[in-house]
């Protein structure tokens, strides 16, 4: 049971949540087949109005609000499907390879199913992977904007931006689970 760590910190919930390397690696096509799953229809094929959608969390939680229904399938997706396997690199979930990184998805899944006490949760744990895969598609958008000069000079921005933005798409989940450990 997850809730024997009472006194996670910050950092060690977002470790717990996803990893930041798996994440980047999910190809742009990948993200955005979760970005379907989660939200329940096809995403916009602008990547100014994703960016936007990203920055303003309003818009993700109206969507979320509209089919609320919905939130307890995606949540589903979260908790028995392969969504968090992605969000820690792991492809086949039959072959036991990288343990690690089975654990870590099976702690994370466990950590969502422990909390699962009201639907403000699970649209909260919905929207806050939502948003991520959203980072990831303009991640991707920005970098295949680069030519072989560009991508030396910023590609390091552009990733230093993603990993802030990822912070920033779970923040909202982090303090509802700190919040609920304490």
């Amino acid at each position: 049971m997850a809730s024997a760590d009472p006194l996670l910190t910050k950092d060690q919930l977002h470790a717990k949540l996803y990893d930041v390397e798996s994440m980047m690696i999910i190809k742009g096509s990948v993200a955005n087949g979760f970005i379907v799953l989660l939200q329940g229809s096809p995403p916009s094929t602008n990547s100014n109005e994703s960016r936007k959608n990203r920055n303003n969390k309003k818009s993700n939680l109206k969507i979320n609000e509209k089919n609320d229904g919905d939130d307890a399938l995606a949540f589903m997706a979260l908790t028995s499907g392969n969504v968090l396997n992605a969000c820690f690199g792991v492809a086949n979930t039959t072959r036991r390879d990288n343990i690690s990184s089975s654990r870590s998805v099976d702690e994370a899944k466990n950590l969502l199913a422990d909390r699962d006490t009201t639907d403000s949760f699970r649209r909260t744990a919905v929207t806050a992977y939502f948003d991520a895969f959203q980072v990831i598609v303009v991640y991707h958008d920005q970098m295949n904007k680069l030519n072989f000069l560009t991508r030396c000079f910023r590609s390091g921005k552009i990733r230093r931006q993603t990993e802030v933005d990822l912070r920033t798409a779970f923040s909202p989940l982090i303090t509802i689970i700190g919040g609920s450990s304490l």
